[in-house]
């Protein structure tokens, strides 16, 4: 809803209540048709392994359509946009469902292109929607609660994850049919859209609408004169492409690398989402405490460490060990995207948010969803290729040691980020000597 003049205090707090709700209904959404459950259906249909690394970068692929939300906003604002877009965004998940049918009807080819278009859709209307979210959760917060916000939505949509992960497990544990998994894309999608509702009570002023209508180019040249924004712009791009290379790739390790069942890889995900709650709300006093630059840092070295655990990993399975990646996967990711998102509301001024979060999504979100995706399909081609005859193990070993090498690099774009005005006046000296050293 958009009101003239500024949002009062208890206006702000409805809002934050409002979309504390939203995050909440959407978690319960989001694991019925999200990562992991697309990924277990494509598998369950005898998808080769590079679908799914093609298959993992649609979520920043999706980010191709983000110019379209700008366009909405122009007219109705951001609330609404998002809630306008988080409709279709359900609405196309039903396209991933109809995959079942042409499958047992022995279009196979067919099935697979209906997993990807409306995979693509499903993320690319969530990126046209979510155009403005920096800029309206910096309206409807302040300073002084923005970070605590931040990490506590991220848990309530991690719980509300959890709990509907936790309900899927214990149905694919009595029957593991294709049409049941069919039957959990349809229910989340209804439960999508009606999350929507939430959003068209948040309140939001002028300047949203107004931002969005102003051509872009003069405010997008004035925020890359910041440092700031350029170096944060490759650290959020390296951070995603290396999402893309290892989430996915984890999931396909269990269930082909260690012949695991739908529902044995959905617990996994279940440890990964307790891991998200758990640092989605650390994240925000580690934050104010370190700095989001240093947080960021420590947090992008959890996806080499399970690089390492995949590459050393015994032939027999043994779960606490295969638990370990799944927990640095959860915590390393949220808090490097909330660090981000607190990093980017604090470093770049109000008026040039708007360009700003356009650009590093479309470039940070869509081009590391075309590198990774390339990337990831490579490799996993060519691990399966080069030895045909290896036991199943070891060509993830190989594909998770060629990417810890690009892991490496990442490592270095990370340590550029420049410290804010605040982190400079905190002290860690063994951190920021080797930090900024690596420069």
């Amino acid at each position: 809803m958009i009101v003239k003049g500024k949002l009062t205090e208890k206006s702000k707090a409805g809002s934050r209540h409002n979309l504390k709700k939203f995050h909440f209904v959407n978690g319960l959404s989001y694991m019925c048709l999200g990562d992991t459950v697309i990924i277990l259906f494509a598998v369950r249909l005898n998808c080769p392994d590079y679908f799914v690394a093609i298959l993992g970068a649609m979520v920043y692929l999706g980010f191709i359509l983000l110019p379209l939300g700008k366009i909405v906003t122009a007219h109705v604002g951001g609330a609404r946009c998002q809630s306008t877009f988080w409709i279709l965004r359900n609405i196309s998940a039903m396209l991933v469902a109809s995959a079942t049918f042409f499958s047992v009807s022995g279009m196979h080819e067919m099935a697979l292109g209906m997993i990807l278009l409306g995979a693509f859709l499903f993320y690319g209307f969530r990126a046209a929607g979510v155009v403005m979210f920096h800029p309206l959760v910096g309206e409807v917060t302040d300073d002084h609660n923005r970070s605590h916000f931040l990490g506590a939505s991220s848990g309530i949509n991690s719980a509300g994850c959890l709990i509907s992960l936790g309900l899927i497990s214990l149905i694919l544990n009595f029957t593991e049919s294709i049409w049941v998994l069919s039957a959990i894309i349809a229910v989340g999608a209804c439960m999508g859209v009606f999350a929507s509702g939430y959003l068209r009570k948040v309140h939001e002023t002028e300047n949203l609408r107004e931002s969005a209508r102003r051509p872009i180019l003069n405010e997008l040249k004035q925020a890359i004169r910041y440092p700031r924004f350029r170096r944060q712009l490759l650290a959020g791009f390296m951070i995603n492409v290396t999402i893309i290379m290892t989430v996915p790739a984890s999931i396909l390790l269990l269930k082909r690398g260690y012949g695991i069942s739908d529902t044995g890889a959905l617990l996994f995900s279940m440890a990964q989402l307790g891991a998200t709650i758990l640092f989605s709300y650390m994240s925000g006093k580690l934050s104010a405490k370190i700095g989001p630059r240093r947080l960021i840092v420590f947090a992008y070295f959890a996806m080499p460490l399970i690089c390492l655990i995949w590459i050393f990993s015994p032939v027999k399975f043994y779960w606490p060990l295969a638990l370990i990646p799944f927990v640095l996967a959860g915590g390393g990711i949220v808090c490097m995207n909330n660090s981000l998102t607190h990093y980017f509301l604090q470093s770049i001024p109000t008026e040039n948010r708007v360009a700003a979060s356009i650009f590093i999504a479309v470039t940070g979100g869509a081009g590391a969803g075309v590198i990774g995706m390339v990337l990831g399909a490579l490799l996993m081609r060519y691990t399966t290729d080069i030895n045909p005859g290896a036991y199943p193990l070891e060509k993830y070993r190989l594909y998770f040691t060629a990417v810890l090498v690009l892991l490496l690099i990442g490592i270095w774009v990370i340590s550029r980020l420049k410290p804010l005005t605040e982190e400079s006046r905190q002290r860690f000296p063994l951190f920021d000597y080797l930090f900024t050293r690596i420069r």
